[in-house]
């Protein structure tokens, strides 16, 4: 089933992806490149490797249950947030709601394509998943950031998990532009 998105907000691209990945289902081994739904895809450090699954809908936007065999450098969730102007904006934030049977943390950005490639901008905290679910809520002021370029073609969200085996259930993820 597809939603169409109606929203014309400047978090509606992402938000209308997160919500994809809350109502379709999938089941699908770990792949570098592997494209969960419309602007969301898996990737993974092509040096190392992990064996693993990740699950789309039911419960959760995401669960992803992953063991390390070879080193890696990343592994991370892309979500296309389109080439959206910040000019009239103060702040792009995320709240996530998580859990994980063992602790583990996360990183999330806004990358943002510039002239010379992109520019990644780290929200300034690690999601932390633990035992319980939690939220966690983080923001950027956009005007006090020299790495957020009011204008780009494109930007995605991207979310760096550990480099660890990591069992971890986004239970709820959302994207707010103010």
């Amino acid at each position: 089933m597809t939603m169409d998105n109606l929203s014309l907000n400047l978090d509606a691209e992402v938000n209308h992806t997160l919500g994809l990945l809350r109502t379709e289902a999938s089941d699908e081994e770990l792949s570098n490149g592997l494209r969960l739904a419309p602007g969301a895809l898996i990737s993974i450090d092509p040096n190392g490797e992990i064996e693993g699954r990740s699950v789309t809908g039911g419960d959760n936007i995401l669960s992803l249950n992953y063991v390390v065999q070879q080193p890696v450098k990343w592994m991370a969730l892309h979500l296309s947030v389109g080439g959206i102007d910040l000019r009239n904006a103060a702040v792009f934030g995320v709240a996530c709601k998580t859990f994980a049977a063992e602790a583990t943390t996360f990183r999330v950005c806004l990358r943002s394509q510039t002239a010379d490639g992109f520019v990644d901008a780290f929200l300034p905290k690690h999601v932390v998943a633990y035992g319980q679910p939690s939220t966690h809520v983080d923001l950027l002021k956009v005007e006090e950031r020299e790495d957020v370029p009011i204008k780009a073609s494109w930007r995605e969200l991207v979310l760096f998990f550990a480099p660890q085996s990591a069992a971890l259930d986004l239970i709820d993820f959302r994207v707010f532009i103010v």
